[in-house]
């Protein structure tokens, strides 16, 4: 009598082993969805996707990030110049000085 693990495996033809059951479950739907079933195109998706052959589709994201890193640390660099500058204040007596 052939093992009900070993009988899959021949019927699908692809075995995920050690692997948490959610995970699993979430692959093979993922590939019912999107592939008519076939894991073994799934799977290449995943590794293009993961090796950046094509687009995970968050490039945009990547590049707003990015632009705000620049512009907040050009800030911080205008704040800093800013502080760093001698300051001008008016004293009671009415001169002004510079602090």
């Amino acid at each position: 009598m052939i093992d009900k693990d070993i009988r899959e495996r021949i019927i699908n033809g692809f075995a995920i082993n050690r692997i948490q059951p959610d995970k699993k479950k979430w692959f093979i739907e993922f590939s019912k969805d999107n592939f008519f079933d076939d894991r073994g195109m799934a799977l290449s998706h995943l590794i293009d996707v993961y090796t950046g052959i094509i687009s995970s589709g968050t490039e945009h994201l990547e590049i707003a990030i990015s632009e705000l890193r620049t512009e907040v640390n050009d800030l911080k660099e205008q704040l800093k110049k800013k502080e760093e500058e001698p300051k001008e204040i008016k004293s009671l007596d009415g001169k002004r000085r510079l602090r």
